[in-house]
């Protein structure tokens, strides 16, 4: 386990201290301390930009009046980062506001998630959270009518892989494929926890808590779901062998604001209920080492998986490529055994295995349809992929 009171190598906890949005008299002195002491900032703002929170340090080394201390070619870099994450997060928030007025119009009730709902609840509405694009939660059986008015609004969707799959879409992942119009991209999300959890997402949309912004007030998760959804995310992301320090801030900084809220006697419950227990404990003994964070005991990392997944931290912090991603034969298992039912199973299958002629035309880079079609034989190649796969996963049980 990393040892409570250990210090991690100088970019590591200047990098630490750096992503929050306030200070107590000891964080605020160490930061100083550390800042004039410090000279690695080629490889502190490198890890920033890759952890996604520069815009977040570089408006901390500001209001902390260190930036004099960072020499001006990083000094450049960070503050660039900050001012186009500003000016990215008014345009995001701007189109959400619209989107969301265009759906409450239709009758559709709309939740902000992940970053955006973050940005206003605990980020300060500084534009300070980076972030690419907006998440929305609607009720399953609204989700296509809202996909219907936004495409009168003129956002345009991603194609899915295979017209089959409009017979099983709300059982693959837990958003409808992107939508885009302007440079903006929005997920449209049913779901947080695959198929567990239903409960809590019913719930969350009969009763959303609420941020205000300067303008408006948007619905957005109460904040234990919000925090087991950002959990459930955080692995998401690692099993697709990507890590980020900003993903361990939003927890931080949801659990600092509203630690009694997410700390309330239903969070082991709600935590089984979507399938994530274990994942709770290893985030939350995460940030107990590395936030000085205290909480409940039950939350600690129990098991030897759970606790080597808190050992391997500060190394994916400093070299965030180490982390593996989910192997292409794990993934598609993991899709193909959570698909209720033979008939969904085959279905995805058949579809993977003739997707639709747009789908050959991106994945070949092919100019036209007729040099799609001639490039159907190559998927007999992923038919014999597929048999292998199902043969050997039958073999292995």
């Amino acid at each position: 386990m990393i040892p409570a009171g250990s210090v991690p190598e100088p970019s590591l906890r200047l990098l630490l201290l750096l992503s929050r949005v306030a200070f107590t008299d000891r964080e605020r002195q160490e930061a100083v301390t550390l800042c004039r002491s410090f000279s690695d900032w080629r490889l502190f703002a490198d890890l920033a930009i890759r952890h996604g929170v520069a815009a977040l340090a570089w408006q901390n080394l500001t209001d902390l009046r260190l930036v004099e201390s960072v020499p001006e070619p990083e000094r450049i870099i960070l503050e660039g980062i900050r001012l186009k994450s500003i000016a990215r997060v008014a345009y995001i928030t701007e189109v959400a506001a619209e989107i969301v007025t265009t759906l409450d119009n239709a009758g559709i009730r709309v939740l902000l998630l992940k970053g955006l709902s973050l940005e206003h609840a605990v980020y300060g509405s500084r534009g300070l959270r980076q972030m690419s694009d907006a998440d929305l939660l609607v009720a399953p059986e609204e989700i296509f009518r809202a996909r219907e008015v936004l495409a009168s609004a003129g956002f345009i969707s991603q194609p899915m892989k295979s017209p089959l799959y409009r017979h099983i879409i709300l059982d693959l992942g837990n958003h409808l494929p992107e939508m885009h119009r302007g440079g903006m991209s929005v997920d449209l999300h049913h779901r947080l926890f695959g198929p567990k959890g239903t409960e809590l997402i019913r719930e969350a949309i009969a009763g959303p808590a609420v941020i205000k912004t300067d303008s408006r007030i948007f619905n957005v998760l109460p904040p234990q779901t919000a925090f087991l959804g950002l959990v459930n995310h955080i692995f998401k992301h690692e099993i697709k062998g990507e890590f980020q320090l900003r993903l361990y801030a939003d927890l931080f900084l949801l659990i600092e604001k509203y630690r009694d809220e997410i700390f309330a006697d239903s969070l082991q419950l709600n935590a089984e209920s979507a399938g994530i227990e274990g994942e709770v404990r290893v985030v939350l003994t995460i940030l107990k080492h590395a936030y000085s964070l205290e909480i409940p005991a039950a939350f600690n990392a129990a098991t030897e998986p759970e606790k080597e997944r808190v050992n391997g931290f500060m190394e994916k912090l400093l070299r965030p490529d180490v982390i593996i991603p989910q192997s292409p034969r794990s993934k598609y298992f993991e899709v193909i055994e959570s698909l209720p039912g033979l008939r969904r199973k085959l279905i995805f299958i058949a579809g993977d295995m003739f997707p639709s002629p747009g789908f050959m035309k991106r994945r070949y880079n092919c100019q036209s349809s007729a040099a799609a079609l001639l490039r159907y034989p190559h998927r007999l190649g992923k038919a014999i992929w597929i048999f292998t796969l199902l043969l050997s996963g039958i073999r292995g049980k």
